[in-house]
């Protein structure tokens, strides 16, 4: 009887053990970011890459095993802080299509055939910017030649947590010195002009966004000469 006991406290064991870890291997998907509220890095030497929004997020082992039996276990943060398995495989390379900003951050555990498997690595973090979508307000849309009036133009990049770069251009060409979030109008281009704000970010420049804003300037009468009437 203590036998049989035995056997059968063993064999469930075995069973419940089986079970969990075939339910921890389970490939399940995990979309969009792993924190979309955190403020992003400081620099791009923060994280393991920048990328511009709707990029593909691609990753791979940088030593890659020669041996045929390695299966690649990828894993990936959720967005309530749980590690996920998302691939398992013989693959070392991940690819995902960002969906969302804010950060995406994975691991990656090496097996082979014999359930010998390497630590963890180290968390890998990809930062996705989102869309830049700026808007420009002008205090003015029509100001007089003689310049007794100006424009102030204020671009408005959408969000204030990130650092931005601003370049002015006034019918298609850039104006030279004009880098700033803000932009008095001159008055010596007559006639409907109109002027384009180009925003980038410091860390990714060459994600941009642009919004235009007409100005006109208005011919001013020419001094009258008074005479005598009839």
């Amino acid at each position: 009887m203590s036998r049989d006991f035995t056997f059968l406290k063993t064999t469930l064991f075995f069973t419940f053990f089986v079970l969990y870890f075939s339910a921890q291997a389970q490939v399940t998907s995990v979309n969009g970011p792993s924190d979309a509220v955190s403020s992003p890095p400081a620099s791009t030497s923060a994280v393991g890459q920048v990328l511009a929004p709707g990029n593909n997020i691609s990753l791979k082992i940088g030593n890659v095993s020669t041996a045929s039996d390695i299966i690649y276990q990828w894993y990936k943060m959720d967005n309530t802080g749980t590690k996920r398995l998302v691939q398992s495989g013989s693959s070392s390379t991940l690819l995902e299509t960002s969906a969302g900003a804010g950060y995406y951050t994975y691991q990656l555990v090496i097996s082979n055939s014999n359930q010998c498997s390497s630590d963890i690595s180290d968390p890998f973090k990809v930062f996705v910017l989102p869309a830049l979508a700026p808007t420009v307000a002008a205090s003015k849309s029509t100001v007089c030649a003689d310049g007794t009036s100006t424009s102030l133009l204020t671009a408005n990049p959408g969000s204030d947590k990130y650092s931005y770069q601003y370049q002015w251009i006034v019918n298609g060409s850039p104006i030279s010195g004009a880098t700033s979030a803000t932009y008095t109008t001159p008055t010596t281009i007559s006639g409907a002009n109109t002027y384009t704000i180009r925003v980038a970010y410091v860390l990714s420049t060459s994600t941009t966004g642009t919004a235009n804003q007409t100005i006109t300037v208005i011919p001013v009468p020419a001094k009258p000469a008074i005479s005598i009437g009839q």
